[in-house]
């Protein structure tokens, strides 16, 4: 579900909103942020006119159909305020929060896309909290936190142009992929290549994850993350538990990557991890070719699979050619044959 309130009341102070807790949660409307965006960190000038970074969150509800949000919280004792564009350039300061919800009540299994932009007006180090929200009965809660810390510099970036535009390119490594592993696998793994991700023209590049362990041995699994064979995330998660988290990966990135998914799995269960993985890469120009994944190579297909594909065929024509064959049947007006 896409459709969204531009924003509730802009105003809310931090402390209203409560974490909510207990084993009942699935039986009320609850809100997971299964992924997010967020300003890289340290480079977040403030002094460059319109550099504004974008914000993604990608909330879901796992529990029974209700309002669900997504908040952003300026919190108490940061160096400034922020300006968040929802709609309308809504300044946030210190000790508070802004949110925007879904218009009517979202589905269990349905999630709300927030896309929005945010500037710093200060420099110094921000606490900033993003968070997955539900209501009940007129009041506003949040069910899961994600923590950043973001340094806002006067710094220009080492490839930031003079004017402060930037391209940004959200590339969806791993959309919602859900690796298995029977009882016999110790390890199950899944890889992605990227290409032409241009690092001469890169500002800063952060990769921002959510796995989530949706059934199995009801020992804690261990899922990973690689980045060019180098290990970035290692989450612990217990049965049914989610976890989201973000990497900055500015000055690591070459011009061709390889993204690596997998989890450590306890022999003798089969066990399911879920993954969603997105890499946000920021130009200071557009790139002369687009980044991502590399097409797919019909000739390296054909010349991996081509004789087992000829084989089938072979098999398919043999058979048909085989099939018994009755004598011909001939009807003639009037019944006889």
């Amino acid at each position: 579900m896409s459709v969204l309130s531009s924003y509730e009341t802009p105003w809310q102070y931090e402390t209203p909103a409560t974490r909510v807790t207990g084993v009942l949660r699935s039986l009320v409307v609850n809100a997971v942020l299964e992924s997010y965006t967020f300003p890289p960190s340290p480079f977040v000038p403030r002094v460059l006119t319109g550099f504004e970074y974008p914000v993604r969150l990608l909330v879901h509800n796992v529990g029974t159909p209700g309002k669900i949000a997504g908040g952003v919280v300026n919190s108490a004792g940061n160096p400034g305020t922020f300006t968040y564009f929802d709609g309308a350039e809504i300044v946030v300061s210190p000790g508070a929060h802004v949110r925007t919800a879904s218009s009517g009540d979202v589905p269990n299994c349905n999630k709300i896309d927030i896309n929005r932009k945010i500037r710093f007006n200060s420099p110094g180090t921000y606490t900033i909290k993003l968070w997955a929200m539900h209501e009940e009965a007129g009041k506003w809660y949040y069910d899961q936190q994600v923590q950043l810390l973001i340094t806002v510099t006067d710094d220009v970036p080492p490839n930031g142009p003079p004017n402060g535009d930037t391209v940004t390119v959200p590339i969806h490594v791993f959309n919602d992929v859900r690796l298995k592993a029977d009882w016999f696998e110790l390890w199950k793994i899944k890889n992605e290549s990227l290409i032409h991700l241009t690092p001469s023209l890169l500002v800063s590049a952060k990769l921002d994850y959510t796995v989530q362990y949706l059934g199995g041995t009801p020992i804690a699994e261990v899922a990973k993350i690689d980045f060019d064979g180098v290990n970035i995330v290692t989450e612990n998660l217990n049965k049914g538990e989610a976890k989201s988290g973000s990497v900055d990966l500015t000055g690591s990135v070459s011009d061709t990557a390889t993204v690596t998914i997998k989890f450590e799995s306890f022999p003798g269960f089969t066990s399911t991890i879920l993954f969603d993985v997105w890499l946000t890469l920021v130009y200071s120009e557009e790139p002369p070719e687009p980044p991502g994944p590399p097409p797919f190579n019909w000739e390296e297909f054909i010349n991996k699979y081509g004789k087992w594909i000829a084989l089938g065929v072979t098999g398919i024509i043999v058979v048909y050619l085989m099939r018994p064959r009755g004598a011909p049947i001939i009807v003639i007006p009037g019944g006889r044959r």
